[in-house]
């Protein structure tokens, strides 16, 4: 039974050293960030196609 505590106590405690861990490394900074990332390449690439098409 002591072990089952145990065993409980040191997979709580390792969970929350890596979320300390990924806390401090800006994983959770902006998690709403993701979803928007697709328009801004797709903006990119958009102004890099009319770059090229002003050149010529």
């Amino acid at each position: 039974m002591i072990f089952l505590i145990y065993s409980a106590v040191m997979a709580a405690l390792a969970g929350l050293l890596l979320f300390i861990y990924y806390f401090r490394q800006g994983q959770f900074d902006d998690i709403e960030d993701v979803k928007y990332e697709m328009f801004r390449e797709e903006e990119r690439e958009l102004t890099e196609e009319l770059k090229k098409q002003t050149r010529v």
